[in-house]
């Protein structure tokens, strides 16, 4: 089945603001990777942003793992989690949560790449993207297949 992805995303959100009374649409943070999900959210602090969200709803697609952005968003968003308890929601946009959680298949391949282009003194920050992205893919969200 296909869903077109900037419907779903505003969908989502309407869904959000609506069951959860929130005023403004600064208390959902929404972390993607623009070319998967054509999807956008604009901020001038990001990690402001990322703290004053009472929910973090992070799309996870193939092409999220080859980011070393979205990839530190991640690492800030669980963290926000394990200290404030934030709401955090995964979607895993054509993307299985297991491979997610083992860094396998496609998306393994894109995070490859990311660890193959980074230096050596970041590659400290690799350990926490892979503890965040087991951390994320253990939680209940939602799974959008794309048939092609």
């Amino acid at each position: 089945m296909y869903i077109d992805a900037e419907v779903f995303f505003r969908q989502l959100k309407r869904n959000l603001f609506e069951q959860n009374g929130l005023l403004s649409e600064h208390e959902v943070f929404l972390s993607s990777r623009w070319e998967d999900t054509r999807a956008s959210f604009t901020s001038t602090s990001l990690l402001q942003a990322i703290k004053e969200s009472e929910i973090a709803v992070i799309v996870l697609s193939i092409h999220y793992a080859n980011s070393q952005w979205c990839l530190d968003e991640l690492v800030n968003i669980m963290d926000c989690r394990s200290t404030t308890g934030k709401i955090v929601l995964p979607v895993f946009y054509d993307v299985d949560p297991s491979e997610v959680r083992h860094q396998k298949g496609k998306f393994g391949k894109a995070f490859e790449s990311l660890l193959n282009r980074i230096s050596k003194e970041e590659e400290d920050k690799s350990l926490k993207w892979r503890h965040a992205l087991r951390e994320v893919a253990a939680l209940a969200g939602f799974v959008v297949l794309i048939s092609r």
